[in-house]
């Protein structure tokens, strides 16, 4: 009981906090942000300075001065090396962003290196008993799987954006248990043949706000809702049932509420086309259920037309989820790189 108010609690401060900073940001006004620019009916109240013709240099008491040409040879190579300093790039780069009544559309591909445990009694099991891990005792391997999601974002106001993502990712391998484990009321000895199978189908809405945007930076707060159906399937020879090939099968299905911050650099311009550094950060909660999610990486944007764009992303990404009752834990955790691309049109 405890544990849920506090949860409903905090739910309540992060929407305190977020409906309070978009009341602030509708309220200012951009007219006098040097990065944005005067608006277009913006009128200065001061007066502009006048010309002033300079006087005549005086030539009582001096001598002609002699032309020097500057060496050039050494500084000209230095400034050509400056320009691929990151540090000076941005002011400079602009960060196309979707217009009202556009679409980001595309798919992405994630190479995630699996870690997590499982634990699933029997009713009166006491004490708890142990758990399973996925990988020394279901043999699921820490990289070379491929996960697929596709994901669509239309912005409906100039500040305002919905956006769904959906991504199915399966597991399945099978091989000998490194050490011995029970699960589901089904004991494994060591080196028995284990078959296992992981299913877990995500669907994700939820909005997305412009918080703050500058020619060259986007900074945007985000609330989703999340449905996670996850399904194990644990079979295999050794087993301590009459019949050791019956599946231990466990199912669950959860909604989660997500919010997080976005942000978007712009690093470089070159013939019209963007690169951008884009970060990402929230957390994960409801139902007996925390999470947490990071990512960050680079964004190519190519013009196609006027306000129309492809764009190819790489990067990293990191994503956890922890959920325990009293007779069951799924614990999850994923990282890798992945790859995006897809259009603004």
């Amino acid at each position: 009981m405890l544990r849920k108010s506090a949860i409903e609690l905090f739910m309540l401060f992060i929407f305190a906090i977020a409906i309070g900073t978009m009341a602030y940001a509708e309220s200012a006004s951009p007219q006098n942000d040097t990065a944005v620019g005067t608006g277009i009916d913006y009128t200065t109240a001061y007066k502009g300075i006048a010309k002033v013709k300079p006087p005549a240099p005086s030539t009582t008491g001096t001598s002609t001065a002699t032309k020097v040409k500057p060496f050039t040879g050494v500084i000209s190579g230095l400034d050509a090396i400056s320009s691929y300093n990151p540090v000076t790039w941005g002011p400079e780069c602009i960060v196309p962003i979707p217009a009202k009544g556009q679409f980001l559309v595309g798919p992405k591909i994630f190479f995630p290196r699996v870690r997590g445990d499982a634990r699933k009694d029997t009713p009166g099991a006491t004490p708890p008993q142990g758990g399973v891990d996925f990988e020394h005792h279901l043999g699921f391997k820490r990289s070379g799987t491929a996960v697929w999601s596709i994901e669509a974002l239309y912005q409906f106001r100039p500040s305002w954006g919905i956006r769904y993502s959906f991504s199915p990712m399966t597991f399945e391998t099978s091989g000998e248990a490194s050490t011995g484990f029970t699960y589901g009321g089904q004991t494994f000895s060591a080196g028995a043949l284990v078959r296992s199978k992981w299913e877990r189908f995500q669907h994700r809405a939820g909005i997305l706000y412009n918080l703050s945007y500058t020619t060259n930076s986007l900074t945007s707060f985000y609330a989703d809702w999340l449905h996670i159906d996850d399904k194990l399937v644990v079979s295999g020879e050794g087993g301590t049932r009459a019949t050791a090939n019956i599946p231990v099968i466990w199912t669950d299905s959860k909604n989660l509420a997500v919010a997080g911050l976005e942000f978007s650099k712009g690093l470089r311009n070159y013939r019209g086309n963007s690169l951008t550094l884009d970060c990402k950060a929230g957390i994960a909660f409801l139902d007996d259920t925390i999470g947490y999610e990071a990512e960050a990486g680079l964004t190519y944007m190519i013009p196609i037309k006027t306000g129309r764009f492809g764009f190819v992303k790489g990067g990293y990404q990191f994503m956890s989820l922890k959920s325990e009752t009293n007779r069951e834990t799924f614990n999850t955790s994923m990282d890798g790189a992945f790859v995006k691309f897809g259009f603004l049109f």
